[in-house]
């Protein structure tokens, strides 16, 4: 059995892959602890439904509006301060690290008492915790690249890129092992990092198979479906909405889950025009309901555009959210996708913005027989190789 500090920035139910982590390192008999922070208020109740039923024990650090207010607000406050000095560039010793995540304070000081064997980060702000808290305990660490920080917006501010930069590269050379969510992430993160000789391991955001077998249902409605924490105009969605218009068959409807603002749902409807009725709003569903709510549909869009950089080269759970569902997949074009789907051939892919190639994924998505058979494919994919109990095997080798 091996002690293990998992500590991420956020909260557990906005960041399945941790998640999914302190679940497969606990069922292998390690002792898990996960250290987080409050992100934002509608996870608090969905971290509750997570934390009920884990096996780990999970510690919030920093405070939230809820618990601890003067410590949240206090660390809030603080935050800002740094924030401002490293926008003038100032990347000095614990400017950067307090500047990237609230608790950075917190979460080194609680890392730095708990005796274990391993501290593994999720997402940059960690970084620096894990590194020092395991130099703290003559222990080693680990660090969880779900993206490409580096990449993340599509015109990042200077101060920001510099502050990225010298976190990484500071702290990544003293990691034991790194953990990438996509080939070209880790492509594209280790062109930084050449002579880097710790191992590197690319793990797939899969999920466990939830769907049951496929079954041919000739004649039915067309479901779409696509999730988000959040819903807007520069996801893609646009784009689906006009192909539905070009093909103009009422049997074609969209499922979307997340927070919309009106103005939003306003333009949506206002592009399907007589058709808007098609235009499912299911609004924030908890991350733990969101493979029952894909279940109910037929066609997953993973519609991600290239810009950001980390868009183009991520995976996102979008896509084996939408395999453990039994789902057939209609994709963008990004760099990412296109090779995985070149490997996996989970679906249909069109060029990015080009509504009549979507359109016609979709009129050939409603031959039944089409349908079912790319269903039938993606299921036996996420039940024999693409789902998680497979993948979480190499995080295991790693701690065998």
């Amino acid at each position: 059995m091996v002690k293990i500090v998992l500590i991420t920035p956020g909260q557990p139910s906005v960041n399945p892959r941790i998640v999914k982590e302190a679940e497969a390192l606990s069922n292998a008999g390690h002792d898990v602890t996960m250290l987080y922070c409050h992100w934002i208020n509608w996870a608090d109740e969905a971290d509750k439904t997570i934390l009920e039923h884990s096996k780990w024990k999970a510690i919030l650090i920093g405070g939230s509006p809820s618990q601890n207010k003067f410590k949240f607000y206090y660390t809030k406050l603080r935050f800002k301060f740094y924030r401002f000095l490293s926008s003038k560039a100032i990347c000095k010793s614990l400017v950067a690290e307090k500047a990237q995540t609230r608790c950075y304070t917190e979460l080194l000081k609680a890392a730095c008492s708990i005796k274990a064997d391993y501290f593994i980060g999720h997402n940059l702000g960690a970084l620096a915790v894990v590194v020092n808290a395991a130099a703290s305990n003559k222990a080693k660490c680990g660090f969880d690249f779900e993206d490409y920080h580096r990449g993340e917006v599509s015109h990042m501010i200077a101060s920001d890129e510099i502050r990225i930069k010298y976190l990484e590269d500071k702290y990544l050379p003293s990691c034991n092992y790194i953990s990438f969510a996509s080939p070209l992430i880790e492509k594209k993160e280790m062109l930084h990092f050449p002579h880097l000789r710790c191992p590197v391991i690319v793990i797939n955001n899969c999920f466990p198979l939830s769907a049951k077998t496929p079954v041919f249902k000739p004649g039915e409605n067309l479901k779409l479906f696509w999730f988000s924490q959040t819903v807007g105009p520069d996801r893609g969605l646009v784009t689906v909405l006009l192909a539905m218009k070009v093909v103009n068959n009422p049997k074609i409807s969209l499922t979307v889950v997340g927070k919309i603002a009106d103005e939003t749902l306003r333009e949506f409807r206002n592009i399907l025009g007589d058709l808007s009725a098609q235009l499912i709003i299911k609004g924030v569903v908890p991350p733990g309901e969101i493979d029952k709510v894909a279940a109910q549909a037929d066609v997953g869009l993973a519609v991600e555009q290239s810009s950001p950089i980390n868009r183009d080269i991520c995976l996102t759970n979008k896509i084996f959210t939408y395999l453990s569902a039994g789902l057939a997949i209609i994709l963008t074009d990004t760099a990412a996708q296109k090779e995985f789907n070149e490997v996996y051939r989970t679906g249909l892919q069109y060029e990015q913005g080009n509504v009549e190639a979507l359109a016609i994924c979709l009129q050939e998505y409603l031959l039944p027989e089409k349908l079912y058979q790319q269903k039938l494919h993606n299921w036996h994919l996420a039940k024999d190789k693409l789902n998680w109990n497979e993948e979480g095997k190499k995080l295991l080798e790693i701690f065998r």
